[in-house]
C-alpha cells in the first residue's frame, strides 16, 4: 500500500514539472517566422525610403552601390557615370533615377511618362520628404528575383505646378543587405487592380 502511494506521488510530481515546463513558455514567439517576416518587411520599408531620398538628393555613388549590379547595368562607377551624364545632357532634367524607354503593359498600351518642366525652368525640381510604406512580396518575374515591394511616396514641387511621384522599388536580399532591383511608376491602372505595388513591379 505505502509502495502504491509512493509510485502516485511519484507521477504527481513528475506532471507538475511538465506543467510548469509548459507555462514557462507563455509570452515566447510560437511562430519565430511569422516575427521574422514583419522584421524583414519593416527592414525593407527603411530602406526603399533611404534608397528614394539618396536619389533624390542625386547622391549616384550612394545610390548606385544600393543597387544590384543587374539593376546598376554594370559597375558602381558606370552606374554613377550614366547617371552623371544623363542630368548634364539636358538642361531640365527630371528628377527620376535615369532615362528609360516608355513602359509599356501587357497589353500593348503604353504608360504615359511624368509631365516634365520647360526649358524656362528650373533646372531641377524641388522633391519634398520621402515616405515609404505598403510592403508585399513579390514574386520573381523574367531576371527580377522574388523580393519585398515597396510604395515610395513625395512631391515634386516646380514653379508653376506640384505633383506626386509613387514608385514601387523592388528591394532583395543579398546576404546581409538589402539592394533595389527594380524601380517602376505607379500607373493609374495599377490602382485600379487593389495592389498597384505588385502590379507595377509585375510589368517585368
Amino acid at each position: 500500500m505505502k509502495l502504491k502511494r509512493a509510485v502516485t506521488a511519484a507521477a504527481v510530481a513528475v506532471a507538475a514539472l511538465v506543467i510548469a515546463g509548459c507555462s514557462s513558455d507563455t509570452g515566447k514567439t510560437k511562430n519565430p517566422g511569422s516575427q521574422s517576416s514583419g522584421d524583414t518587411a519593416a527592414t525593407a520599408v527603411k530602406f526603399a525610403q533611404k534608397y528614394q531620398e539618396t536619389v533624390n538628393d542625386q547622391d549616384w555613388q550612394r545610390a548606385c552601390q544600393m543597387r544590384t549590379e543587374r539593376y546598376r547595368h554594370g559597375t558602381v562607377q558606370q552606374c554613377v557615370t550614366d547617371n552623371t551624364e544623363t542630368e548634364t545632357a539636358s538642361p531640365t532634367p527630371s528628377p527620376s533615377e535615369s532615362t528609360v524607354p516608355p513602359l509599356q503593359r501587357a497589353d500593348g498600351s503604353v504608360v504615359q511618362p511624368k509631365q516634365t518642366p520647360t526649358a524656362s525652368g528650373p533646372d531641377r525640381a524641388e522633391t519634398g520628404a520621402v515616405t515609404a510604406s505598403s510592403p508585399v512580396s513579390v514574386a520573381a518575374i523574367g531576371e527580377h528575383p522574388a523580393g519585398t515591394g515597396v510604395l515610395v511616396e513625395y512631391k515634386v514641387v516646380w514653379p508653376d505646378s506640384t505633383t506626386t511621384s509613387r514608385r514601387a522599388l523592388r528591394v532583395v536580399k543579398d546576404g546581409d543587405q538589402w539592394l533595389v532591383d527594380q524601380a517602376e511608376d505607379i500607373a493609374a491602372s495599377d490602382d485600379a487592380h487593389g495592389n498597384p505595388v505588385r502590379d507595377a513591379l509585375m510589368r517585368g
